[in-house]
């Protein structure tokens, strides 16, 4: 029982950790959020639930034989499908207050772009090669409930904790439309920093 706890506990800390670090999918929740409210970023959260399993059982057998020149063949893609996001952001930002009638309309929508994008993104395979990988292999090697105990602990965290960084962004919708306009303009400046970045780090093999 200590084992699990303790896993569990290590789990939660690496799940806030990477709530708070910036990339492609905060970025996008952030932007969802102040254009159509906390439930859309929620959607958002729940993307890695959808998009990881595949990554981490594939990540869990073949860590040791994954090359540097997948990982860089992911980034490229992911990058241009993060600029492919920008530029339809970009567009519904230009459209003024059709964005929130497209969002509402469509709930299910940002889901899917943002599992879509996580899956492709370079960052969720690093990520588990380098951190949550060995260390759920650690704990599987205790026991299964030692590893259920470590993901409950990551995912519990990190999902409740994007969530909340949706909650806050979403009283930034009071500040009033100008404001929240500008707000969404610099998360999509943003996107296409993260997007072009991606490109450039799959192209030259730079970490």
């Amino acid at each position: 029982m200590q084992s699990i706890l303790a896993f569990f506990m290590q789990g939660a800390a690496i799940g806030l950790t990477a709530a708070a670090s910036p990339g492609p999918l905060l970025t996008y929740l952030i932007s969802r959020t102040l254009s159509g409210g906390w439930r859309q970023g929620a959607m958002v959260a729940l993307a890695p639930l959808i998009s990881d399993p595949p990554i981490v059982l594939v990540i869990v057998l073949l860590l040791d034989q994954l090359s540097a020149n997948f990982l860089r063949v992911i980034s490229v893609i992911g990058g241009f499908y993060v600029l492919y996001l920008a530029w339809g952001l970009l567009r519904q930002w230009r459209l003024g207050s059709q964005i929130d009638v497209e969002v509402e309309s469509n709930p299910t929508g940002n889901l899917r772009k943002a599992v879509l994008m996580n899956f492709l993104s370079p960052g969720p395979y690093t990520f588990w090669i380098l951190v949550n990988g060995p260390l759920l292999l650690s704990a599987l090697k205790q026991s299964i409930w030692d590893g259920i105990g470590f993901l409950l602990g990551f995912y519990g965290v990190f999902i409740w904790s994007m969530v909340g960084i949706a909650l806050v962004f979403d009283q930034a919708r009071r500040l009033g439309p100008r404001v929240v306009r500008i707000l969404i303009l610099v998360s999509i400046l943003i996107l296409i920093v993260f997007g072009g970045l991606l490109i450039w780090r799959g192209i030259t093999g730079v970490s």
